[in-house]
């Protein structure tokens, strides 16, 4: 079968999308840093001040001001992910590779300080992620249950008080309780795998395992 010529595309045509690709890259960076210093109570004029940029050239990015912000803070969330996901290279383990991100997680103040003051002046960033680390902490639950390396029933209401547990672990040790600390988050996390049925033993291995932060 013959394959297809690729279209080319006109050099003027591909500097411009690498050009709005850039400018809006750079607006939410700006963004990112606003909502950290100022919180959700910022204005485009403040945005379009630090960003250096038109108010003009923002509206033509995003429809209005929560839909920038909801897009700065999930860019922000899928930076730190995208940090995990290669450190996570190093574990081959599923039981790790459901743990360890739990441990960086409640860890974002020392690892993305930027980030985690951008969340705690807007907490409505926890409600966007919410449902990202609850889905994909269910497929990781599931496909353990499948592999019968854990053997549960009621998967979808463990998961979600799993993650109920190590969000609120996060907003104390990263955002709200200065006396609250990494160590006490992750005592609360084992709470909450417990309820996994994970042994007291393979835990306390993976708890062990130094953090590469």
């Amino acid at each position: 079968m013959a394959t297809r010529a690729k279209k080319a595309v006109a050099p003027e045509k591909g500097r411009k999308g690498a050009y709005v690709l850039r400018n809006r890259a750079a607006l939410l960076k700006s963004t990112q840093e606003v909502l950290a210093d100022i919180g959700p109570s910022a204005t485009i004029d403040e945005v379009a001040e630090h960003a250096q940029m038109s108010v003009s050239t923002i509206y033509k990015h995003f429809n209005n001001k929560e839909t920038l912000f909801t897009a700065a803070l999930l860019t922000a969330f899928a930076d730190w992910e995208q940090w995990q996901q290669e450190i996570l290279k190093s574990y081959k383990d599923e039981l790790e590779l459901l743990v360890i991100p739990m441990r960086l997680f409640v860890r974002m103040k020392t690892t993305h300080p930027h980030y985690a003051e951008m969340v705690a002046k807007n907490y409505e960033a926890i409600t966007l992620i919410d449902p990202q680390i609850a889905s994909e902490m269910g497929s990781h639950v599931g496909r353990l249950v499948k592999a019968k390396v854990l053997q549960l029933d009621d998967v979808e209401l463990r998961v979600q008080n799993l993650v109920a547990i190590l969000l609120a672990a996060a907003m104390r040790s990263e955002l709200t309780d200065s006396s609250f600390s990494g160590q006490d988050a992750e005592k609360s996390i084992r709470i909450g795998l417990e309820m996994l049925g994970i042994s007291q033993a393979k835990l306390n291995k993976i708890f062990e395992i130094k953090l590469p932060i």
